[in-house]
Parts: structure tokens; sequence; C-alpha cells
């Protein structure tokens, strides 16, 4: 039996404070990045191995993530590489990685508790945060040609979510086999679970 959850998230000095909402568990037997499951990985590419990245994918980008905290984008620190199209966020002052966006970002008002999933009486209380509901384009190389495709892409660092949730303890995946691996540096090796993959950790 599946069950949806807000969970709270930050950097360590709380200047990023995030909140996400996941499904488990997780498929074990489709993780395609289209699958209507959230996806818990780590990745051997030199990006994510040198942050120490351990991504946690929720199912809808639009739907399940919102930035409650820093009031503006720009109050963020972002890392971009390759072809730029990501953003690797950080925190200025602590420095701590906590997600990353390929998308545009909106600013919004919404009734947080009530998109949590927690029930309160009373009117709405809005609060201003930011989501991103919009993807970008970005080229590839297919069979040696350059090919454009739409992608949104987020992936919270789950090393950043608040300890003591319930569900959301990371050993716990790791025992219930939950964590697969992903070879982004040879794009080789299919996706799998187990064992990491040459660079990557476990």
């Amino acid at each position: 039996m599946s069950t949806t959850s807000g969970y709270h998230g930050s950097c360590h000095c709380g200047n990023i404070k995030y909140q996400i909402r996941l499904t488990f568990p997780p498929s074990l037997t489709d993780i395609d990045p289209k699958a209507k499951t959230i996806r818990i990985y780590k990745c051997n590419c030199s990006t994510c191995h040198k942050m120490g990245y351990f991504h946690l994918r929720p199912i809808s980008i639009p739907d399940d993530f919102i930035l409650t905290s820093p009031s503006t984008i720009e109050e963020l620190g972002e890392y971009r590489c390759r072809e730029k199209k990501v953003g690797w966020y950080f925190c200025k002052n602590c420095g701590v990685r906590t997600f990353a966006l390929g998308g545009e970002w909106e600013q919004v008002e919404l009734d947080v508790q009530k998109w949590a999933g927690k029930q309160e009486s009373g009117a709405a209380k809005l609060e201003k945060v930011w989501r991103s509901t919009k993807g970008i384009e970005i080229t590839q190389e297919v069979d040696g040609k350059r090919v454009s495709k739409p992608v949104h892409y987020l992936s919270v660092n789950a090393v950043t979510l608040e300890s003591g949730q319930e569900g959301a303890e990371l050993k716990e995946w790791h025992e219930k086999g939950w964590v697969f691996y992903v070879d982004s540096k040879n794009r080789k090796e299919v996706m799998r679970f187990g064992e990491p993959h040459e660079g990557g950790m476990y």
C-alpha cells in the first residue's frame, strides 16, 4: 500500500527551506524517468560524485515541490556546468547543496498546510512560495547528431531532508533496497540496484 506525505528539508543553517511530497514505496521494477514513482538513486558522473549528491526525485515537479525560503531565487547560490541548463542550488551561508532544477521558477501564493496534506480548520493561510511548472530545452548528442528535447528536471539532495520524519530515514531506504545506481559517467551500463557503477558510491 502506497502513502503520500509531505516532508521538510533545509540547508544546515536554515536559510534554504523546502517541502516535498513523496509517495512511498518507490517502484522497484519501473525506474524509468517517466515512471509514476519517486526515484531514489546515486549517480557516478563527476558533478554528483564531487558533490556527494543523493538524488531524490518526486513524481510531479509542479505538484510535489515548493521552496518556502529564501524569499527570492537570487538569494540562492547556484552552480551550472556542462550546458549550464541545470542549476545546482546551495546556501551562500553554510554551503549545503539542497536541490537541482532544470526548469523555470514562478512565485505563487498557496496554503502550505493544505498543500502538505495537513488538515487544519479555519481560513486558508496563504504564503508566497516558489515552484517550477515549466521545463527547458536541452541539446544532447544522439547517434552523432545534436538533438533538442524538452526536459523538466528536479532532484532534491536527500541528505538535506530533516531527520526524524517518518519514512525519511535514509538508512531504511538502503536496507529496503530502494536505492538504485545510474551510469551517467560512461553511459554504458543500465540502471541497477545493489551496486554502484564505476566511480560511483554506495
